[in-house]
């Protein structure tokens, strides 16, 4: 089929699904919702392909999904009267309440490689299964866990004219964080945490996940990731958002090569239920990361640093990660000695200003790295996300990011910059209800080179989806 009438076959049908939906209320099922009496519109302004929050959503996740809580439980009484007592005889009811799904399907999907050629027409009916079973266990301890991912961990067939999904899928144990929090009055809070990813999740300060972002190693959504221990501690006081966190490394659960540190300062400026804007600030240093200037693999079948002997492929069964996910073309292999970076952004959720809803994110994020070898690399990303809504309905979400400067320095002191076109790509939403949405996707796709070295540029390449997800 050609790109032309790929195109126009997609849009023809994102006009249809349009044509035919019209604005409906739906009562919302995922767990959350079934916790808290609210419905899913109360935390979130859209969900594909991740969830934006409102006031009250990123006020619910920094308590530890502790509060509110309306569902039964079984308690037995202490001897103190009036006083909630804990111990082997308390349980939160009933697990349905706990368990929900995301299930995603693509229609249809396609693009280009970055060098131009065109990539197969296909359609994913089983692109992605997670399942969650998420709460509070009492009133000041609640759990996040995401059991596991089916779909994108499908191993691919190799066999000639038959490549492609095999049906044999690896599941993944993807997120894991148990936090407990405490009122100190009646607009403010402290807890801790304890789970397996960066310590800005605490406060989904990770979200909108199109704005640059150097500290992901594909954790939070790829199945296959690089698994980190992170302990933190942070406090609501009014406005203002206060944590600090270590963690265990960048890609790693071993304590004895190092650790990171972490600090966020936020203040919320307006903190209304329908307007919430938060100026952030954080910090994330140490001497245990991966280089933001390659990828790192760690094969489960291959040991050879050169990779696999001929005639062997271990695409399924390897782990390849790299921090902001752009390594750069031909860059030496670095190992970092210790490094600095920080963020600094503009978060602001609307919600129900009459028809109109939306999330705005505005980022700028600076790594420095230090290599043993003496060479050193300093990163700076801004990026910009929108995503909107009428009548909570009718939506797009639309990113741009680039790279205002991107430094190699070797170690005899000659520095190469790095070449680059701005990141961009911008999605269709149809909400006929709070749990299922439609999405048509279309983004940018290149290679990150030296620029003493454009000729290895290639900037050709695209994605597009269409697809539905499904929420219970």
């Amino acid at each position: 089929m050609h790109t032309v009438s790929k195109t126009l076959l997609l849009v023809a049908l994102a006009f249809l699904a349009v044509w035919l939906g019209t604005p409906r209320d739906a009562q919302a099922v995922p767990a959350f919702a079934r916790q808290t009496g609210m419905n899913c519109n109360s935390c979130h302004i859209g969900t594909d392909n991740v969830p934006n929050f409102t006031h009250t959503g990123r006020l619910f996740a920094m308590r530890g999904y502790t509060r509110p809580y309306v569902r039964e439980r079984l308690r037995a009484d202490g001897p103190l009267v009036d006083e909630p007592q804990y111990g082997g005889d308390y349980l939160a009811l009933n697990w349905t309440d706990y368990f929900s799904a995301r299930f995603i399907s693509n229609i249809a999907q396609g693009g280009h490689a970055v060098d131009g050629t065109e990539r197969d027409w296909t359609t994913r009916p089983l692109a992605r299964l997670a399942m969650f079973y998420t709460g509070p266990i009492t009133d000041w301890l609640g759990l996040w866990t995401e059991l596991a991912y089916l779909g994108n961990n499908s191993m691919q067939s190799v066999t000639p004219g038959n490549e492609g999904p095999s049906g044999l899928n690896l599941f993944a144990f993807d997120e894991y964080r148990l936090a407990a929090s405490w009122d100190i009055g009646t607009r403010s809070f402290f807890g801790v945490s304890f789970g397996n990813e960066h310590p800005n999740v605490v406060g989904q300060f990770n979200f909108p996940v199109y704005l640059p972002n150097m500290w992901g190693v594909g954790q939070g959504g790829v199945g296959r990731f690089m698994e980190i221990g992170t302990l933190s501690a942070h406090a609501l006081l009014d406005r203002w958002w206060l944590q600090v966190a270590a963690t265990s490394g960048g890609d790693n659960v071993n304590l004895n090569d190092g650790w990171n540190q972490y600090l966020n300062v936020s203040y919320n400026l307006i903190n209304r239920q329908r307007n919430d804007l938060w100026l952030t600030g954080e910090i994330f240093r140490g001497n245990d990361f991966p280089s933001i200037t390659h990828s790192k693999k760690q094969s489960f079948i291959c040991n050879d640093p050169a990779g696999c002997p001929a005639g062997i492929t271990d695409a399924n069964l390897s782990i390849t990660n790299t921090p902001g996910g752009q390594p750069i073309q031909g860059a030496p292999r670095e190992t970092v000695d210790d490094f600095f970076s920080y963020k600094v952004g503009i978060h602001q959720s609307v919600a129900d200003m009459g028809p109109h809803s939306w999330v705005l994110g505005v980022v700028a994020h600076q790594m420095k790295q230090d290599f043993v070898s003496g060479a050193e690399v300093d990163r700076m990303d801004a990026g910009v996300t929108f995503r909107y809504f009428y009548r909570r309905t009718y939506g797009f979400d639309a990113y741009v990011r680039d790279s205002l400067w991107y430094e190699y320095t070797t170690a005899a002191g000659v520095e190469r910059d790095v070449y680059s076109r701005p990141n961009y790509g911008i999605t269709a939403l149809w909400y006929p209800a709070m749990n299922f949405s439609v999405h048509l996707s279309y983004s940018f796709a290149q290679n990150y080179v030296f620029s003493d070295q454009r000729h290895l540029y290639r900037g050709k390449g695209d994605n597009y989806a269409l697809g539905f997800e499904y929420n219970f």
